[in-house]
């Protein structure tokens, strides 16, 4: 029973991590973006990704070695909303990342980046995509937590 605790437990603090990642990318994203800016924005969105890894990880010890089981969660269509939440959010997590690679070789001499309205706007709509998307997920939690 403990470690089926210290297994939610873990779980929720990395979900903490990703949303707290989620919010301090698009926070840190500016239409012009200083060398530091812009450095600590790709490495924001490397640990949102690390983030994202270590939920799929935890959550994975949470069905195969958690009390519940594997049963429970398979047949929980709640449970597969939530999943197909995380896919929606992942995949709306990559446009973004491959934009900050492709401007880390267009930077200007002095690392920096300025961005113009298009590509601007295009980046800000997924990174709010993904929150908006994001909500949802603990909701669908609650839901299963009371049996729903």
């Amino acid at each position: 029973m403990a470690s089926d605790a210290l297994l939610a437990y873990a779980h929720f603090l990395c979900i903490f991590l990703l949303a707290s990642m989620l919010v301090g990318e698009l926070l840190l994203f500016g239409k012009s973006l200083s060398a530091v800016a812009f450095a600590r924005l790709r490495l924001v969105d490397r640990w949102y990704g690390i983030a994202a890894g270590l939920v799929i990880l935890t959550g994975l010890g949470r069905v195969f070695l958690g009390v519940k089981g594997p049963a429970f969660y398979g047949g929980n269509h709640v449970f597969w909303t939530k999943m197909a939440l995380f896919v929606v959010v992942a995949l709306l997590s990559i446009p973004p990342t491959i934009a900050y690679l492709r401007w880390a070789s267009r930077a200007a001499a002095d690392g920096s980046v300025a961005l113009d309205d298009a590509e601007y706007g295009r980046i800000r709509t997924f990174l709010w995509a993904q929150v908006s998307v994001f909500v949802f997920i603990p909701l669908c939690a609650t839901f299963m937590a009371r049996g729903l």
